[in-house]
């Protein structure tokens, strides 16, 4: 697969499912830390498509959004940590089409160069206030033992 200032390359869709991720035994493999060993995958029906995520880590984006079963139709983007992919294909069939028995190579996803700058994966969220409130529970808690000791030596 290629990244930001690569050159595209094209996936023929010729199995009944396509397995995507960064382990070696995948149908598609991809080079980046941030996509799962087995991500997603594309299954094949007739001339139907359906992408699925298999409970990938950080998530498998189609057209920007978050997914986890969804038919795909051409010219939908399919994002996998930072690659991203065009699903292209003149003989794909849409919800709204009838099923043709003639399914060829010409089905296709085409990678490329980035265009727009992917989902930020594996940030974590600012956990400050989870720590002011922890060490505020210590600090009581602390105190509350201090006195405790205090008034014992005194009684």
């Amino acid at each position: 697969m290629q990244s930001e200032g690569s050159k595209d390359r094209v996936i023929v869709l010729d199995q009944e499912e396509t397995v995507i991720g960064r382990a070696a035994d995948n149908a598609v493999t991809i080079d980046d830390p941030a996509a799962s060993s087995r991500h997603c995958a594309i299954l094949r029906k007739d001339n139907r498509y359906t992408l699925r995520d298999l409970n990938s880590t950080n998530g498998t984006y189609l057209n920007g959004g978050l997914v986890t079963e969804v038919p795909l139709a051409p010219g939908d983007v399919l994002t996998v940590g930072s690659i991203r992919m065009t699903i292209e294909g003149d003989d794909i069939g849409t919800a709204s089409s009838i099923a043709s028995t003639d399914t060829g190579p010409q089905d296709t996803i085409r990678t490329g160069p980035i265009r727009q700058t992917p989902p930020e994966f594996g940030v974590r969220k600012s956990r400050v206030g989870m720590w002011v409130s922890i060490t505020i529970v210590i600090v009581l808690g602390l105190g509350a033992l201090i006195y405790w000791f205090v008034s014992g030596l005194m009684g």
